[in-house]
Formats: C-alpha cells, sequence, structure tokens
C-alpha cells in the first residue's frame, strides 16, 4: 500500500546490493506510454490489469537480479500475485493504517483525506481485507514506528541473511 516504503527502501537496498531498481506501476506507464491514470480512464481496471501482467512478465523476462516494488493492489489479480509469489522472493512492508497516511501526507499527497471524512476507515478496512494475502509473503518486515534507516538497515540485513539478491529478483 502507498506509504509502505517500497519506493524509498527498494531504491535504498538496491543501491546498497548494486541492483536495478524497478517500480511496477512506473514500468507500466513506460510501456503503455501514459501516466496510471490515463490507463485506467482509458482500458478501465481490466486494462491496466492486463498491463500490469506483461510488464511483470517483461521485468522477470529481462533481469537476473533486481528489487522490485509493486503497488498493494496486485494482490486483487490473482495471476499477477501468484507470478510474484512463484518468481520472486518477497517482502511485505508492513505498517500501521495510520502511519500509511501520515507518510502519504508527508510526502506532499493530501488525496487520501481531502474532501473524504472516511478515509482512515477505508484504509483501515483495505488492510485488513489484504492482510491474509499479504502474509502469503517470503518475509514481513513492520516498519511501524521506525526510521526510515533503521528499516533499511532490516531491510538489508535480511535480503544478506537470506542470500535473497544472489539468485533471483527480489
Amino acid at each position: 500500500l502507498r506509504g509502505a516504503g517500497k519506493s524509498t527502501l527498494g531504491a535504498r537496498v538496491a543501491k546498497v546490493f548494486d541492483a536495478p531498481f524497478i517500480e511496477l506501476n512506473r514500468e507500466i506507464e513506460k510501456n503503455a506510454g501514459m501516466a496510471l491514470g490515463e490507463i485506467i480512464a482509458l482500458y478501465g481496471q481490466e486494462g491496466y490489469r492486463q498491463l500490469e501482467a506483461d510488464t511483470l512478465t517483461g521485468i522477470i523476462e529481462g533481469h537476473s537480479r533486481a528489487v522490485v516494488a509493486v503497488a498493494g493492489g496486485i494482490v486483487s489479480e490473482e495471476g499477477s500475485f501468484y507470478h510474484v509469489l512463484s518468481r520472486f522472493h518477497t517482502v511485505w512492508l508492513k505498517a500501521s493504517a495510520s502511519e500509511h497516511m501520515e507518510r502519504v501526507r508527508a510526502q506532499g499527497d493530501v488525496r487520501p483525506m481531502q474532501d473524504n471524512p472516511q478515509a482512515m476507515i477505508q484504509l483501515r478496512q483495505i488492510l485488513r481485507s489484504r492482510e491474509a494475502l499479504y502474509t502469503q509473503s517470503d518475509h514481513v518486515l513492520d516498519t511501524s514506528g521506525k526510521s526510515v534507516d533503521q528499516s533499511q538497515i532490516e531491510l538489508s540485513q535480511l535480503i544478506e541473511s537470506c542470500q535473497i539478491l544472489n539468485a533471483r529478483a527480489v
């Protein structure tokens, strides 16, 4: 989910381990030649999910090792989620709903709360509904109450101890 730390931590550990860092949504935009909002407006959720699956396959075929950040909603597309679970070492960056919201707002994005008094309730519901799927990840790193530096250290230690970037993509 947005605010978990995927982009920040992903880019940092990729640099530490000298691996490419790939944000799946940026790759989808690049492949489609348009922003995600435009993709969804033109092709709908189904079209976006197809582009997501195609882009994910391209990443797998094009990289023997990489740090890949995928959007939290990938769990709603069974085929793509299975592809991620079967082809990558996976780490769920877990955080509380309030921290997700605070981090997104700290990045200057007020959309989650703007004109929506139910935003926090909805975010908690999303987290609850996806938790069973997120727990299928190989590893869980709880970033709640931790600084970016502390979370990076813990993620780097996890990658090192499990030899995650030695053989296949993460």
